[in-house]
């Protein structure tokens, strides 16, 4: 296999990994992200009012 060739499929592979990695890893249950879960903390938050 030439070095070029390699080089490519190598790049391919890895865009494709990175890619699937962030899908994964920003994936929801309903497809709504934060508008519908909200932030991710397990302080508190205390209201003034």
């Amino acid at each position: 296999m030439p070095v070029r060739t390699f080089r490519v499929r190598l790049l391919a592979v890895s865009a494709t990994a990175a890619v699937l990695a962030a899908l994964l890893l920003t994936g929801c249950k309903d497809g709504m992200g934060v508008r519908d879960e909200g932030p991710s903390g397990t302080a508190p938050t205390q209201s003034s009012r």
